[in-house]
């Protein structure tokens, strides 16, 4: 699979998200099960606290 250029890695995306959580963990945790429900948002919300900043 050739990358486009420009395009974060998926590790930069978590990354990034990891930041964003960390600034805002109440607001990105409510963006988050507004759009995932129940076990998915939680599996998304757990990565994220334990994802390396």
């Amino acid at each position: 699979m050739s990358r486009m250029a420009g395009l974060l890695t998926d590790e930069q995306l978590v990354r990034e998200l990891r930041v964003l959580y960390a600034n805002r963990p109440l607001q990105f945790s409510k963006l988050i099960q507004k759009y995932y429900k129940g076990e998915r948002a939680k599996q998304i919300i757990d990565t994220l606290k334990t994802w390396p900043a």
